[in-house]
């Protein structure tokens, strides 16, 4: 193996970085149609401060919002109490299954379920799942890795390509899921300091 053989690895690297990049952003719910979201929080807001929409009509858009219909409208409308309310709503659909809600003085606090309120538990867990993303994502790539080295036929690196693809794609990509949600948790219940205490739309 000569040295334009190692040169290659770098690239491939390189490659595996903003794919891995690119994959979190998907993961933790970062890349949206923004216009398309800004459209209809708009309409959906008009018509909540207007007075006039009817409560299941308010909690369908509201569900239609986050994009999901496992969630309340109080849920919602504690969210937008928050600084950076629509980063929030999109960590809080997220992490909902590692949250709870509960009520303490009148007031709405998120936190994590006991099994994982603590914050050591919490990083080990990120750690691990990044490191089983690693792992499967590395397991994914290995046919081009390997074909640096081994120059593979172009009918057998497929073959490859597809078989660790389908054994191990699946796998990272639920890794990284799972990280994701832990670290966008973390990030809305620490956000809950700034708590403003005011809806951003009034009744």
């Amino acid at each position: 193996m000569d040295i334009s053989d190692w040169l290659k690895l770098p690239a491939v690297l390189s490659a595996f970085v903003v794919l891995s990049k690119f994959l979190y952003d998907l993961a933790s719910g970062k890349r949206t149609k923004l216009r398309e979201d800004y459209r209809f929080a708009k309409e959906l807001l008009s018509d909540i401060e207007s007075g006039h929409l009817h409560p299941y009509a308010k909690q369908k858009g509201y569900q239609a919002l986050v994009g999901t219909t496992n969630i309340s409208t109080e849920e919602v409308e504690y969210i937008l109490t928050l600084k950076d309310s629509a980063q929030c709503l999109s960590d809080y659909v997220l992490a909902r299954k590692y949250l709870e809600k509960i009520e303490s003085r009148g007031n709405t606090l998120l936190r994590f379920k006991p099994k994982y309120c603590s914050e050591k538990k919490r990083l080990t867990l990120i750690i691990w799942y990044v490191c089983l993303y690693f792992i499967f994502a590395m397991l994914v790539a290995s046919p081009f890795i390997l074909n640096i080295w081994f120059n593979f036929s172009v009918k057998d690196i497929l073959l490859l390509a597809i078989i660790s693809t389908s054994l191990f794609a699946l796998p990272a990509w639920l890794s990284l899921k799972e990280g994701a949600r832990l670290a966008r948790g973390q990030h809305l219940v620490a956000n809950q300091k700034s708590h403003s205490w005011k809806l951003l739309v009034q009744y």
